[in-house]
């Protein structure tokens, strides 16, 4: 009788050779497919723990999926199936001599983080919406017809500066880049969907449709 695999094997050979168990040789495909197995059998990443190692070690919040994690912090398919298998051996091979807490500081220790000049203008700019500070708002951001709901009702000053302070020290990452490097977009706990930044004659400004959008939604409610 021909020995089955152990786990790690079985990841290095549908990353290499994923039509023999997908239809599609795709990232989403694969991730699935390896989502689906760990979900019937007992593997190392069944359970949340594997979720919570690759958000902490690339500065997500822990409440998001692995998968969607790495191929966020990948360029295209191919770097997203690499990082997926590197990441999911580096992890088996640390339960086998880490306990969780470990696991979990190791990553802690280890996270992608890269704060540069838009990372600094979008804490600007939170912190001004905040306390609705329109001058430093109306400077910040993407020219919007709708750019007054971003000051309008902002929270009393108590409350605003506590609330500034927890803004700070949440961590912001880079989940995106384009080539030029005049676009890019960033992701925070404290927000539920990626900001875009671009950069207009030489200065970072923060695209807010999105917020002014959200705004919009919960003024209509």
């Amino acid at each position: 009788m021909e020995k089955e695999p152990t786990f790690t094997e079985f990841i290095e050979h549908i990353c290499k050779r994923p039509l023999m168990y997908c239809l599609e040789s795709t990232f989403n495909e694969i991730s699935a497919f390896i989502n689906g197995y760990s979900f019937v059998k007992k593997t190392p990443i069944s359970g949340t723990d594997f979720h919570r190692f690759v958000c902490l070690k690339n500065s997500f919040p822990t409440n998001y999926i692995w998968s969607y994690v790495i191929k966020t912090c990948a360029k295209n398919d191919e770097e997203a199936v690499s990082l997926m298998k590197n990441t999911i051996l580096e992890f088996c091979e640390l339960k086998n001599r880490m306990n969780e807490d470990e696991i979990m500081q190791f990553a802690i220790d280890n996270a992608k983080t890269k704060e540069g000049e838009p990372e600094k203008v979008f804490r600007k700019f939170d912190n001004a919406l905040l306390k609705g500070d329109k001058k430093v708002i109306q400077s910040l951001i993407v020219d919007n017809e709708k750019a007054d709901l971003l000051w309008i009702g902002n929270y009393p000053k108590c409350v605003a500066e506590q609330l500034s302070d927890l803004s700070d020290g949440q961590s912001i990452k880079r989940i995106y880049e384009s080539e030029n490097g005049q676009n890019i977009k960033i992701l925070t706990s404290g927000w539920p969907f990626p900001i875009e930044m671009i950069l207009e004659n030489g200065e970072w400004k923060v695209n807010a449709d999105k917020i002014i959008e959200l705004r919009t939604e919960n003024n209509c409610a």
